[in-house]
């Protein structure tokens, strides 16, 4: 009888242990999940503080409303490509390492994208700058990658650019060159020759011209012989569905 009642206490004592630390556990992970939420908002108002001392700047599309089918003539320049060249569909986008909204639309859009389209040849990706002036580290996040695809770097500097929102400059990435596989020197002395900023200013334009207000900006078209397509333009942070809508309507067009 005192060995059962022994037992009983011992399994007690465990469940009792094992109860706390499952407690522990949750509450951690929602420490981690308020910590998450709680930078969205502050990111957000960032945004809104910003948008409110530039109003000229309050055109940035971002919410998931349902758009107007515009199709725009746009030059795919000799910016970054990711993809088969030959892929039938093609996607420019306009975007700012330092926007959050182009950060989220990255994590949760353009990932999926690349799995599903890209990877299996369906789909090709030029990245175009597009640097807001109210953004101070957007032009060096943008020479930053575009120094590092001067040595065929360019995707891994974009990856670490949207991965670490607080490490944009080009000493940032600098620090993490033998990490990304980098020159030390040539990456300085690209960043150091002010000639590289004229192809971000150049997107930029370019991207006014097309009718871009805002970041992060796309257009989706069928990939044709020169350097332009014919694209369906995207604008803000829009969900997967609305990408995946126009690029199978293009795939279809294509067959």
């Amino acid at each position: 009888m005192k060995t059962l009642l022994l037992t009983i206490i011992s399994v007690a004592v465990l469940l009792s242990v094992m109860l706390s630390a499952w407690a522990l556990y949750e509450r951690s992970n929602m420490k981690i999940e308020i910590a998450a939420l709680t930078k969205d908002v502050q990111d957000m108002e960032a945004e809104i503080k910003t948008l409110k001392s530039n109003p000229s700047q309050a055109a940035r599309p971002s919410a998931p409303a349902e758009q107007p089918v515009v199709e725009k003539v746009v030059s795919i320049d000799d910016d970054p490509m990711k993809g088969d060249k030959d892929a039938p569909i093609t996607i420019i986008e306009f975007s700012d390492y330092e926007c959050p909204f182009c950060k989220r639309s990255h994590d949760n859009v353009m990932t999926k994208i690349d799995e599903e389209y890209v990877k299996t040849g369906k789909v090709r990706v030029v990245f175009r700058d597009f640097p807001l002036g109210f953004h101070k580290n957007a032009i060096p996040a943008a020479l930053a990658a575009n120094c590092g695809g001067e040595q065929g770097k360019y995707w891994e500097v974009h990856e670490f650019l949207f991965k670490n929102p607080k490490k944009l400059t080009p000493d940032d990435v600098l620090a993490s060159a033998d990490e990304i596989g980098l020159d030390k020197a040539k990456f300085q002395a690209c960043v150091n020759n002010k000639d590289n900023e004229k192809e971000i200013t150049a997107d930029m334009e370019a991207g006014k011209e097309y009718g871009v207000r805002g970041t992060p900006s796309y257009f989706i078209g069928r990939t044709t012989d020169g350097d332009e397509i014919t694209g369906v333009f995207v604008a803000g942070a829009q969900p997967y569905s609305v990408f995946k809508k126009h690029i199978d309507e293009k795939l279809e067009e294509a067959n």
